[in-house]
């Protein structure tokens, strides 16, 4: 008689271990697809500036921050005072009556490398409980030698390639690549930028090495295609390759941020001020390149 009793607990024990495994499942199934409502301060806006010295082009943008599913694009920042100190002159930025929230200087301020800039915002009105702002940059040096470039396309790829043969010289740099066609902007978004340092070609000639890729259908033959190759500081080109992070696709998938992106303006505002130089090479593309 204890035989059949004994069978039967045992019977009676896997059947609740298994309804209890079961339940664990089903618990863990709906909290993995139940609808979390998050609750983000929409109010909550910083300073975002965008701010070049360069020989052709000086200039500061400010706008503020949007929200995490906002749409609608970033409002500006009107109305502000913008200054650049270089040594002991001080030039007064100005905002664009036809673009608000971008300052240009009356006069452009000098650009020889070394020079040392020193910009100053401040606001009417407070963001994230602060009106004053500041930056410093310098203009670093760009001693690389531009021989030329070829553009070429890679069926392989499905993309346009830019190469570039170019004198490095020793020490180290860092270096971003921008391109124009037919004198408008093809890399015109921080993500396309191409940037890289020189420690796997410190001294050496580029005989041809690929420095920007472009869309299959941004490019015909017969464009004329310009690379300028600038000389940028260590820092900029640390904040260019951790923005660039944050922009492309994580792996895995739901993989968070590496870390929050470096900005060199104080007071908790985002973005950079930035100082560079650039040598423009130019192109015009032909068949001899679209089948390499």
């Amino acid at each position: 008689m204890n035989k059949p009793t004994i069978n039967k607990m045992k019977k009676i024990r896997r059947t609740i271990a298994y309804g209890l495994l079961l339940f664990i499942l089903a618990f863990h199934l709906q909290s993995c697809t139940e609808r979390i409502d998050i609750q983000l301060d929409t109010e909550y806006q910083k300073l975002a500036v965008e701010g070049y010295i360069t020989p052709e082009i000086q200039y500061v943008k400010l706008e503020k921050t949007g929200g995490y599913f906002s749409q609608e694009t970033p409002p500006p920042v009107e109305n502000a005072t913008v200054t650049v100190a270089v040594a002991d002159d001080v030039y007064q930025f100005d905002e664009d009556p036809d673009r608000p929230g971008n300052y240009v200087p009356e006069f452009l301020l000098p650009t020889a490398t070394g020079t040392k800039y020193k910009l100053t915002i401040d606001l009417n009105e407070a963001l994230s409980d602060e009106t004053h702002f500041e930056s410093e940059t310098t203009m670093p040096k760009l001693n690389a030698i531009i021989d030329s470039i070829r553009v070429i396309y890679r069926g392989d790829f499905e993309s346009w390639v830019i190469k570039l043969y170019a004198y490095e010289p020793p020490g180290p740099d860092f270096y971003m690549f921008s391109a124009m066609k037919n004198g408008e902007p093809l890399t015109d978004s921080l993500q396309r930028l191409g940037i890289t340092d020189d420690r796997l070609v410190d001294g050496m000639y580029l005989p041809g090495i690929y420095v920007l890729f472009l869309y299959k259908n941004e490019i015909e033959v017969g464009d004329t295609v310009t690379l300028f190759t600038s000389g940028i500081t260590e820092d900029y080109f640390r904040y260019l390759d951790e923005a660039q992070q944050e922009l492309y696709p994580k792996v895995p998938f739901f993989s968070g941020p590496p870390a929050n992106v470096r900005s060199n303006i104080t007071n908790g505002a985002l973005g950079y001020f930035a100082a560079f130089k650039s040598i423009p090479a130019t192109r015009v593309v032909d068949s001899s390149g679209i089948w390499e």
